[in-house]
Formats: C-alpha cells, structure tokens, sequence
C-alpha cells in the first residue's frame, strides 16, 4: 500500500489551471518495478460553497476518457464539482499486460490509493461513482474495511456491474481443453474472444463508429481478467450489506449483465440507503449513450438531494 509519505511527494504534472495528473505505483509488480497508475484530478471551475468531488472509476476494457462526456456536462451544469479519474492496471495509460487482472485485490487496493492521495476539505463531499468493473472494485473496497480511507467516501454511484461473462468463458474452457498445449500455460494469458460489441453497447452508429476507432480500447481481455470478475461477481450480494453510505443503482438494457442480479444484490442493503434507476431504453455504456441526459440528471439531482 502506498504510504501518506510517499503520496505526499508524488510529482503532479500540470495540463492547465485545473487539470493534473500523475503515477503512483500500484501493489502489482511488473517485470522490475511496481506497474505505475495513471491519475487526474479536475479542479472545480468555481468551487464555491458545497463543493463536490466524484471519484471515476471505469469498466473492464476501458479506460477514463470513456467519462468525457459525462465531465464536460458536469462541469457546464455544476461548476463546483471536481473529478478524479484512474486507470486501471493494464488499462489506458496505467502500464501492465493490457486487459490483464492477476487478482482482483489488485484493482482494490489501486483504488484504496487513489482515494489516499487525495487530500479531502471539511465541507467536502466524496462520491464514488463505478461502472461495470469500476463498481465491483468500489464493492470490494467497501467490503474490506480501511483505515486510511474511513470516511472519506459519503456516497456511491454503482452501474451495470453485475456481470454475466460464464457462458464465454464456459465456451474458452472447452477450447483450451480441447487445444494439445498444456492447460495451465494457456489458461492466463490467452485472449480467445472480443468483448463489448459496439452494437451491444451504444445505440448509435456515430457513437459506436467512435467507440471502435478508440485506440486506448481493449478488444479482447485475458481469460483471467473472466475468472477474477465470476469469482467477485459470486460475493457481491454481500457485499451490499457493507455499503452504509447512500447509493444509487443504475441500470439499463445489457447482455453482459445477470438479468435478475442487480435486482438479487438490492435485496441485500439495509432500510433507507439505496435509490434504484432504471433505463430501458440505453444500452451498457450510459456514459456515452447519445440520449442519456435523463441519466446525468438523476445523478445530479440524487447528489444534490
């Protein structure tokens, strides 16, 4: 775990008046040194009085420029708000195999540091917004309880997170048993098939034409990137009882998600925490959905309230 010491001397890089960035180097060791994460931090344009910060976190195969759009309307509609953004170990411009998750504490304990490095102000607020492989992250921080981070988060933001991969990967078994290489070596690394289809994932040709010319995408993740994810999508529905803050739950229509697992994990909060959306007519990646202003609004509104 990175120490206050060290966070304290990292080297931010400043792009503009409110926006930095910087690495910090994650838990996970690459061939001779830790892997180093990406980090951004966008200042507020008036903080003002009751000032906000979102942390982002993204999905599996992205990377945080897939919340461009939801910043820029943010920033126009509420100027106080602020953002951190991280990318992922072996996601965007963090380093590490791409699309490759050796263990999901990995992911958690990056996220444990981002929030570290971050001073919080008195009259603050924190919220924790995760889409996909961001929310199971956000999930497994929340559930094993930190020191360092106690209350610094107030609020959760959770998306399309519980994710349906087991048939895939069913079908990747099949193939590597049936392969004459030994298992075990192809098991880690072996990347058979895409993932998120542009037409599964947003509903207009303009927005998937973008979505596959996003050099920074990840088209095909590791077989073991699938197994950390089944293996943290079978603990969530307890995970819910760890989340005592207030927390919004989006959902919209998509085939990578359980259809009855995020009405499953609702089930398991305690009275008076949670807030339920639906939208039926958007596909997986809200955030980049052409119409997804009703979206953005209740985000803004529930933050608000």
């Amino acid at each position: 775990m990175q120490s206050r010491r060290e966070a304290s001397h990292l080297e931010w890089k400043n792009l503009s008046e409110e926006v930095r960035v910087t690495h910090f180097s994650s838990e996970r060791h690459g061939m001779y040194r830790p892997e180093q994460i990406y980090l951004k931090h966008i200042q507020a344009r008036r903080p003002g009085t009751n000032p906000v910060t979102f942390f982002l976190f993204h999905d599996l195969s992205a990377y945080h420029g897939r919340f461009l759009n939801f910043i820029n309307w943010f920033r126009a509609q509420h100027p106080n708000v602020s953002f951190v953004l991280m990318d992922f170990l072996g996601h965007g411009l963090s380093s590490g195999t791409r699309g490759h998750i050796e263990k999901f504490g990995d992911i958690a304990s990056d996220v444990v540091t981002a929030l570290e490095l971050i001073e919080k102000k008195s009259d603050e607020k924190w919220v924790a917004l995760g889409h996909g492989l961001g929310a199971l992250a956000l999930l497994e921080v929340a559930n094993r309880f930190d020191e360092s981070i106690e209350g610094k988060i107030d609020s959760y933001v959770v998306s399309n997170f519980v994710l349906n991969f087991s048939s895939m990967m069913l079908e990747i078994q099949n193939k590597l048993l049936s392969s004459a290489l030994p298992l075990e070596n192809l098991m880690k690394t072996v990347r058979p098939m895409e993932i998120y289809l542009p037409s599964m994932v947003l509903t207009h040709p303009k927005e998937q034409t973008a979505y596959l010319e996003d050099p920074l995408m990840i088209r095909k993740p590791t077989f073991q990137t699938f197994q950390c994810i089944g293996h943290k999508v079978k603990s969530i529905y307890q995970d819910a009882y760890f989340l005592d803050k207030p927390t919004l739950l989006l959902k919209s229509e998509s085939p990578y998600l359980f259809t009855r697992g995020m009405e499953s994990f609702s089930k398991g909060f305690k009275k008076g925490f949670l807030t339920e959306k639906k939208y039926p007519n958007l596909k997986h990646d809200l955030y980049n959905e052409r119409d997804n202003l009703e979206v953005y609004n209740d985000i803004a509104h529930w933050v608000q309230s």
